[in-house]
């Protein structure tokens, strides 16, 4: 199986870091909360007009690039298997079809040579396409084939300069690379050309995180934020680097506004938790923030870890070593939580 399978525009999941006392990560993943569009009602309307006419192709491509935009893979796969299965000569129908093979959690290399025969085919009769190009060099990109991928890429850039997922694409690969400083280019790039590209932001965004560059992520963080201003993952990438830029005040604001938008999201409590905890000094305030994390996530080690730390600072040790054993049930390999027993011996 091949893993990260979505090179293409990276639109599945951010990576989300919340601090410990060790200044350790820990990535996390959610996933985006759909917003309210116009774009559902005509997902209601072609469904509806569906049951009445299932052969209608023109339809069934129509829903496939919504639930794309919509990043509801499933649904585009679906749509782009009906699709293809009315008619495989529609050649809007085989690259739908095509995307969505390669478009899954994971993605098996044999469905990854299939999406590539297709779009080699869709190449043939429409040789000078930069969309199909691009997407052909994705295929690539997925198997690791990186050199060839790029060749495709500069092709379709060199008919098109302006092709945004050209440059997406590029950078994408740079990240997978670890050439951050090009693939940061490159996302900015396609940004100039679109600015309105949301997910173009939170990528730029999230990859200026993992190079610890807090203050330019942030403002990436809030243009997505101006496009989608219920979006999780913007509002939730604010939140985190005011809290890494030692913002702690304008950081709890924004998680307080995650709780009232999704209040079972309990990355939300766990970090107001660790800013009470660490950098505010208000211990009662932390504890009230893990045992809410726990209330939405019981099985969250993290959260019974820091709880031991406070009870421990605390000189509460029975606590602090009931809290402790609750996280290394949670994870048996979790050494900060196994150390931290050890330091209880001879205490109580």
């Amino acid at each position: 199986m091949i893993k990260n399978s979505y090179i293409f525009a990276l639109l599945g999941l951010g990576m989300l870091f919340s601090c410990t006392s060790e200044e350790n990560t820990e990535e996390e993943q959610f996933f985006v909360k759909e917003e309210v569009s116009t774009e559902r009602d005509e997902l209601a309307e072609i469904s509806d007009s569906l049951e009445n006419n299932p052969e209608n192709i023109d339809l069934w491509i129509r829903q496939g690039e919504l639930c794309k935009e919509n990043l509801n893979f499933s649904c585009a796969l679906n749509a782009g298997a009906k699709a293809f299965r009315i008619d495989s000569t529609n050649i809007k129908a085989r690259q739908l079809y095509a995307w969505t093979l390669i478009n899954k959690p994971e993605t098996p290399r044999s469905d990854i040579e299939r999406a590539k025969r297709h779009y080699q085919y869709v190449l043939s009769l429409q040789p000078k396409d930069p969309q199909t190009l691009v997407e052909l060099a994705n295929t690539y990109s997925l198997t690791g084939d990186f050199k060839t991928a790029i060749k495709y890429i500069n092709d379709a850039l060199r008919m098109d300069e302006r092709y945004r997922d050209g440059y997406v694409l590029k950078g994408s690969i740079y990240k997978t690379l670890e050439k951050n400083d090009l693939a940061v280019s490159s996302y900015q790039t396609a940004l100039q050309i679109d600015p309105e590209f949301f997910i173009g932001h939170l990528n730029t965004a999230w990859l200026l995180t993992s190079m610890g560059n807090h203050k330019l992520a942030l403002e990436y963080y809030q243009n997505a934020v101006e496009l989608k201003p219920e979006n999780l993952n913007a509002i939730y990438g604010i939140a985190k680097s005011l809290q890494d830029l030692g913002e702690y005040d304008n950081a709890l604001k924004e998680y307080r506004k995650l709780g009232k938008i999704e209040p079972e999201f309990h990355i939300t409590y766990y970090n107001q938790g660790v800013i009470k905890h660490y950098y505010q000094k208000e211990l009662d305030s932390a504890a009230y923030f893990y045992d809410k994390t726990l209330d939405v996530k019981e099985e969250y080690p993290w959260a019974w870890f820091q709880l031991g730390e406070l009870y421990y600072a605390q000189d509460r040790f029975q606590e602090a070593g009931r809290a402790y054993t609750e996280a290394i049930k949670i994870d048996e390999n979790f050494e900060e939580a196994k150390q931290a027993a050890q330091k209880l011996r001879g205490k109580y």
